[in-house]
């Protein structure tokens, strides 16, 4: 007993020394049970930017269909895309920016689908986690700490910190854990119905209560705002290979990263490369738009959307060029569309598989990945 109560307050001094390390300019309150003793990384690059929770998470949200009289989505507005088990659903940002993250199931599959505002950073993983002490089912919430200006997630079973971008444990029981990243697309909502007409779209039922309190969705007007854009985004050090608030997508394959910068796709609209021995896609539609630059989302900017893929299916290693809103081979001239699959030609009915890539701002991924080759620029 004694050596609990001893053990106890030994913790509680040890988690006090750590929060007073972490940035908390507005100083809120914490209550926390990680154990911060074990971690990956330096509490000083922590912020406090919210109190646990202040963010609700979206857990197993309802879905409808095109056609549903709820449906009142932009046809260019960018949404998550899962497809599995015979499912395909979507996730519009325009939502996500409120919850940033929802604890879902696709086809038997538990997942965590994820949005950071602050990076545009949208990543889908498996819940499941596997680790030295066996495999176990999580759920997710809403730390209000952040690392880069990219959000820190929290389990609710152990309350282990775990960091977006990197997909993995950075402090408590699951420190130094990888999150197994599930492939998804991030692409408008016409592509998806385009691809998939009976696919399900998060009910925009879950924005009613929102709408009766706030005029605005968060982070509205951040992107092409100057000044709030420093204030919210910017580091006091960015990376000046690129503009910070560059989209970009990026590719881990092989070993290694390499990124692709939406200006260096906006004009061939298809990229064929080659990353480490596996030779891949990347394919650009321009018509997307930002969810972070007006309210009404048909007056906002267009961004562009990019997908990245194998491009050996079989025997065939395919090469790609653009005609219109899809993408032929050189190969088979059989037609692609922007998900991989192909609609036309010899290939009809075929997948490329998707690479495990994701889309964020030039200045957060570049915070946490500094040496990262980026498409088209010379090696740091």
């Amino acid at each position: 007993m004694r050596f609990r109560t001893f053990f106890t307050i030994s913790f509680l001094l040890a988690a006090s020394s750590v929060f007073s390390q972490i940035p908390n300019l507005r100083n809120y309150t914490y209550d926390w049970k990680t154990d911060t003793t074990r971690h990956t990384f330096k509490f000083s690059e922590l912020t406090i930017a919210a109190e646990k929770n202040a963010i609700h998470t979206l857990d197993f949200p309802a879905f409808i269909g095109k056609n549903d009289p709820l449906y009142n989505f932009y046809p260019f507005e960018p949404a998550i895309v899962i497809n599995f088990g015979g499912e395909a659903r979507a996730y519009p940002l325009s939502i996500l920016t409120l919850y940033e993250l929802s604890n879902d199931s696709i086809g038997g599959k538990q997942i965590m689908v994820t949005f950071c505002p602050r990076c545009n950073a949208a990543l889908v993983f498996n819940r499941k986690v596997k680790s030295p002490s066996g495999e176990r089912l999580l759920t997710f919430g809403i730390s209000g700490l952040l690392m880069h200006n990219d959000m820190i997630m929290y389990d609710r079973e152990t309350e282990s910190w775990w960091e977006q971008l990197m997909g993995e444990g950075i402090a408590g029981e699951y420190s130094g854990v990888e999150l197994k990243m599930m492939p998804a697309l991030l692409i408008s909502l016409k592509d998806f119905y385009d691809r998939y007409p009976e696919g399900k779209v998060l009910s925009p039922a879950v924005l009613g209560a929102f709408h009766k309190k706030n005029k605005h969705r968060p982070f509205h007007h951040l992107e092409h705002s100057a000044s709030l854009s420093k204030e919210y985004y910017l580091p006091e050090k960015a990376d000046p290979r690129l503009p910070p608030l560059e989209h970009i997508l990026d590719i881990h394959l092989d070993g290694h990263d390499r990124i692709y910068p939406f200006h260096a796709l906006a004009k061939p609209q298809v990229i064929n490369d080659t990353q480490g021995e596996t030779p891949i896609v990347v394919f650009f539609h321009k018509e997307t738009v930002s969810v972070m630059d007006k309210d009404k989302l048909s007056k906002s900017r267009k961004i562009g959307s990019a997908t990245a893929f194998n491009r050996r299916l079989g025997d065939i290693v395919f090469t790609f060029h653009k005609s219109g809103d899809y993408f032929i081979d050189d190969q088979t001239a059989s037609t692609w569309d922007i998900t991989g699959y192909c609609r036309d030609g010899v290939q009809k009915g075929k997948q490329l598989d998707i690479l495990p890539h994701s889309n964020h701002f030039a200045f957060a991924y570049l915070a946490f990945y500094p040496e990262v080759e980026i498409f088209g620029l010379s090696p740091k």
